[in-house]
């Protein structure tokens, strides 16, 4: 953590006047990951759009403990919603502690301390997360459908990338969709490398001919750039843009995600996943045995080679990650 900074100035000397753009520099100071940095970036965004408007603030030396206990009751109210209630949108248990969690870090960094903070679930009393999706968060084909014919033909085409290769939004924005067309046709599978979270590049085998066509629609856009990004246009710009368009759409570019996910499990174990199939994560493996006419044992395999290999086409680093798609 740098030492040089004059915490006694507007922002904790963090070099902006803006609480946002200090706040993304205080995780550059203090976190390595350049893909969590975004992320929690975006996250402490929502928080300070909310400081501003509900208490006027606009410098971290102003934020309190009493306003961290207001905004988790802010996002308590959004957990327990079941569909949009005017600007408000429903947020899961676990999205709302991701979002308090980057709050806290953005502050410990930039104030040097843990002072101003809060424990989610022991103060804030939020749901302990389990990571486990009781509902399924997928797009189905009837709204992919209708909004891919509203949106920008190029978001069309990334959300059919997302949907057909499990892709990120970053990743969509950023793969190179003619070479990636040329990877699938001649050795049937996508090396998916630009955007990934981490650095870390993955193999996503082509086992559809819809995969096939989204690449190649996504390459007849892209033309001869080097990625979905507009030429001449910044990624933080285009993602902005890209947001904008699909709000109130009942869509989510991470929902595609979880279409891939579900479709994938389905397709490797030859039955629905847990979440799909309207069953209790502890129930799994009865389920399935009885599903595939298989012991417990066997189910118990099978499920747990399944989740494996949707990991590693998603690009997750545990599979406890992806029980959040598969329930």
């Amino acid at each position: 953590m740098s030492q040089k900074r004059n915490r006694a100035a507007r922002n904790f000397g963090l070099k902006s006047r803006c609480m946002i753009s200090a706040g993304r520099n205080a995780l550059r100071e203090g976190m390595q990951s350049h893909a969590s940095i975004g992320t929690m970036t975006d996250r402490w965004r929502v928080f300070c759009s909310y400081v501003k408007k509900t208490h006027g603030i606009s410098d971290m030396r102003r934020i309190e403990k009493s306003h961290l206990k207001q905004y988790s009751e802010h996002l308590k109210a959004r957990c327990n919603l079941t569909e949009k209630t005017g600007k408000m949108r429903p947020m899961s248990p676990v999205t709302a502690q991701n979002y308090i969690s980057a709050v806290n870090r953005v502050l410990e960094i930039a104030r040097g301390d843990k002072v101003i903070r809060i424990d989610a679930v022991g103060e804030a009393k939020m749901t302990k997360r389990t990571g486990i999706c009781s509902q399924s968060k997928t797009v189905s084909e009837q709204v992919h459908q209708r909004v891919t014919q509203t949106v920008e033909q190029r978001i069309g085409a990334m959300m059919d990338l997302q949907r057909t290769l499990g892709l990120r939004f970053e990743e969509s924005a950023k793969i190179n969709a003619g070479k990636a067309l040329a990877q699938a046709e001649k050795s049937g599978e996508v090396v998916i490398k630009d955007g990934t979270k981490g650095g870390r590049a993955r193999t996503v085998p082509i086992t559809s001919s819809e995969q096939v066509a989204a690449l190649r629609a996504a390459a007849a856009i892209q033309g001869s750039h080097r990625s979905m990004i507009p030429a001449g246009q910044s990624y933080a710009n285009f993602r902005a843009e890209a947001y904008k368009q699909i709000e109130n759409t009942g869509s989510t570019y991470h929902g595609q995600r979880h279409h891939y996910a579900q479709q994938r499990y389905q397709a490797i174990v030859g039955a629905p996943c847990p979440v799909v199939a309207g069953v209790p994560h502890r129930e799994q493996h009865q389920h399935l045995s009885r599903a595939l006419g298989v012991s417990v044992e066997a189910a118990r395999k099978i499920d747990h080679a399944a989740r494996l290999q949707v990991s590693q086409e998603l690009g997750h680093g545990r599979i406890v990650i992806t029980n959040a798609y598969l329930g």
